[in-house]
C-alpha cells in the first residue's frame, strides 16, 4: 500500500490540478467524456477541437501533457505533433488512431510521440499510460486512495508499487502489454497479476516461451495444427492460442521469436484470426495478449532482427520492471518471504537471518534478479545447522563486493566486523548477561552462543550479573 497521510495526498492533487492536460479532440461528446475520465482521476485538463486552437492555448499556458486525435479538422495530430517538438520538445504527446490505423501510429512514435492509443480509448489503458508519461518525467500524479491488490508480488519499492498499479490499471482493458525487463525480475509473475485482475480471470492463463525453439515447432504450440501437417503430426491438436479461449495468451521472450513467426503473429493480431499449421479454416481468437522479453526490442528493430510493425502492435501499454539492484528495498521481505517458504516446504524449523547478513545480501547486486535471490535463500537453509543465517554463511562474492554501503574512509563494510560489533554492543548493553543480550538482539541464547564463538568471543569467564559463563 502507498501510504501518504491526508494532507500529502490533497498537497499532491492541488499541485496536479494547477498543472493540465490538454484534449485535442473535434468531437466534443467523446472530448467530454476523455475529460470526465481523467479529472475522476485527480487531473485537471484543458480541451480544445483543432490543433490550431491547442497551439494558440500553449502560447498562453503549457499543459504537462497532450493527448490529441490524429484525425483532425484542419492540421492533423501529427502535425500538431511537428509543431509541439519544434518548440517544446520536452512536453509529451499521445496520438489516438482509428483501429488499424498502425502505420500512422508507427510514424508518429518515429516522429516523437510518447504513444499512440487506438480508438476507442480504453479507460485503464489511458489513465495508466498518462500516469507513467508523467511519472517518468518526474511530475507529480495524483496518489490512488484505495489499496492495491498484491497478486503474489512481494516487496515494498517505489518500482513495486508503480508496478501493482500499474496492474490495477491496466488489468480492466483488453489491451495488448509488452512487459520488458531483465530476466529473472517475476515478468510472469506480473502477467499472472495482470489475468487475475482482469474480467478474463475466470479463463485460462497460458504461457508460451518463444526462445531458441525451431519455427514449425513455435507455430505448432501457439497456432496448432492438423492431422499430416509434418513428421509426427499423427493427429490434430489444438494450438495455445485456441486453448486460452477468451483468456490470457503470455508470450515469454518474445524477442527470440524467429522472424518468419513475426509475420505470421503480426497478421494473426492484425486480423484477429489464424490458421492452425496445415490448414486452411480462418479460426477466430478472443484472448488477451501479453508479451515478455529480456531484450531491447527498440534496438532488435534498428538491427533488423525484430519486426518494427509488430513491436508497435505489442507494445500497446509497455510495463517496465526494474532490476531488483535498483529496488533494494525490496530485499529483505523478499529474503524473509523465501525463508519461510523454503522452511514450511523442507518441513524444517523457521531459520533467522542475522542483520549483517540481511545487510550483506541488501549491498549486493543481484545480477539473476529475484530467481538468484530465491536460489540462494534455498540453498543458505538446506545447509544451515545453527537455527540463524550468518554473513559468514554468504556466498563468497556477496562477502568480498564492494558495496554501496561505503563507509566515511572509503572502503566497505567489514561484515564480520559489524556483526561482532553488534553481538559486543548487546552484550554491554545487557552486562554481559547472555540471555539478555540474545533477547535485545532478537535470537535465542542458543544462537547467540554460537554467533559468538564463530566470531571468536567466547571467554572462559564467570557473568557476575547472571551467573553465566561466558
Amino acid at each position: 500500500m502507498i501510504h501518504t497521510s491526508s494532507f500529502q495526498g490533497i498537497e499532491k492533487t492541488i499541485g496536479m490540478r494547477s498543472q493540465k492536460i490538454l484534449l485535442v479532440e473535434d468531437e466534443k461528446n467523446l472530448r467530454s467524456v476523455l475529460a470526465a475520465i481523467l479529472e475522476a482521476e485527480g487531473f485537471s485538463t484543458t480541451q480544445t477541437e483543432s490543433a490550431e486552437d491547442a497551439l494558440a492555448v500553449m502560447a498562453g499556458e503549457l499543459p504537462v501533457l497532450v493527448l490529441t486525435d490524429q484525425r483532425l479538422p484542419g492540421m492533423s495530430g501529427t502535425e500538431l505533433l511537428a509543431r509541439i517538438k519544434e518548440r517544446w520538445p520536452r512536453i509529451p504527446v499521445l496520438i489516438a488512431t482509428a483501429y488499424g490505423e498502425i502505420e500512422q501510429a508507427v510514424q508518429a512514435i518515429k516522429a516523437g510521440a510518447e504513444h499512440y492509443l487506438t480508438k476507442p480509448v480504453d479507460e485503464g489503458e489511458l489513465v495508466a499510460i498518462i500516469r507513467q508519461a508523467l511519472s517518468c518525467r518526474g511530475h507529480t500524479i495524483p496518489p490512488r486512495s484505495q489499496d492495491l491488490p498484491r497478486h503474489g508480488i512481494i516487496g515494498e519499492s517505489l518500482g513495486t508499487l508503480e508496478i501493482l498499479e500499474m496492474i490495477n490499471l491496466v488489468a480492466p482493458a483488453p489491451s495488448n502489454v509488452l512487459i520488458t525487463g531483465e530476466s529473472g525480475t517475476g515478468k510472469e509473475l506480473v502477467a499472472r497479476g495482470l489475468h487475475v485482475a482482469s474480467p478474463r480471470a475466470h479463463a485460462p492463463f497460458l504461457a508460451f516461451n518463444c526462445g531458441a525453439i525451431p519455427l514449425d515447432l513455435v507455430e505448432s504450440e501457439i497456432f496448432g495444427h492438423e492431422k499430416g501437417a509434418f513428421t509426427g503430426a499423427v493427429r490434430s491438436q489444438a494450438g495455445k492460442l485456441e486453448m486460452a479461449g477468451s483468456g490470457t495468451l503470455f508470450l515469454d521472450e518474445v524477442g527470440d521469436m524467429p522472424l518468419a513467426m513475426q509475420v505470421k503473429l503480426l497478421r494473426t493480431l492484425q486480423e484477429r484470426e489464424y490458421t492452425r499449421l496445415g490448414g486452411n479454416q480462418p479460426l477466430r481468437f478472443a484472448a488477451r495478449i501479453i508479451a515478455a522479453t529480456h531484450v531491447d526490442l527498440a534496438k532488435a528493430v534498428e538491427a533488423g532482427s525484430f519486426r518494427e510493425d509488430l513491436y508497435y502492435r505489442l507494445n500497446v501499454i509497455p510495463l517496465h520492471i526494474p532490476p531488483l539492484r535498483e529496488r533494494r528495498e525490496d530485499i529483505a521481505p523478499l529474503v524473509r518471504h523465501f525463508l519461510r517458504r523454503v522452511c514450511t516446504e523442507l518441513g524444517r524449523p523457521e531459520v533467522d537471518i542475522a542483520t549483517a547478513a540481511l545487510a550483506a545480501m541488501e549491498a549486493y547486486s543481484w545480477p539473476g534478479n529475484i530467481r538468484q535471490l530465491e536460489n540462494i535463500v534455498e540453498r543458505l537453509v538446506v545447509l544451515n545447522r545453527g537455527g540463524t543465517i550468518l554473513a559468514a554463511d554468504l556466498p563468497n562474492e556477496m562477502r568480498t563486493t564492494e558495496t554501496e554501503r561505503i563507509l566515511p574512509f572509503g572502503g566497505a563494510y567489514d561484515l564480520h566486523a559489524v556483526e561482532r560489533e553488534a553481538v559486543l554492543s548487546a552484550l554491554n548493553k545487557a552486562q554481559s548477561n547472555k540471555s539478555q543480550a540474545a533477547l535485545l538482539l532478537g535470537i535465542s541464547r542458543k544462537q547467540l552462543h554460537t554467533r559468538m564463538k564463530n566470531l571468536g568471543l567466547v571467554v572462559d569467564r564467570e557473568d557476575v550479573s547472571g551467573g553465566e559463563k561466558l
